[in-house]
């Protein structure tokens, strides 16, 4: 049995040529195209935060440092450390309070 190349490619092109004409009567068809090769991006997000509450002389001292590291923004790290210093019954305005804040990308 002879098969004749040049029948089928004209067959594929004419099925293609007919999809895409009824696609476009159709109407408004949205398309998207992604490749992407290797490795998929990590989306890495980590808080670390350290609170050290000390008496010294009658003071009550509070060091907090929180540390992040991946894609964190500053915004995530603020709402980490309200979220704690509520858990934990820290005032925020006290004076005795010492807060430092790392953003490691």
């Amino acid at each position: 049995m002879k098969v004749e190349y040049k029948s089928m490619f004209l067959g594929v092109f004419s099925g293609i040529i007919g999809v895409v004409i009824i696609l476009f009567v159709l109407g408004n068809v949205e398309t998207e195209f992604s490749f992407t090769t290797g490795d998929p991006i990590k989306k890495n997000k980590n808080i670390n935060v350290s609170i050290n509450r000390t008496i010294d002389n009658g003071e009550d001292l509070t060091n907090v440092i929180i540390k992040g590291s991946g894609k964190v923004t500053r915004e995530e790290l603020d709402a980490e450390l309200e979220r704690l210093l509520q858990e934990h019954g820290i005032d925020k305005n006290n004076s005795n309070i010492n807060i430092e804040i790392e953003i490691n990308n």
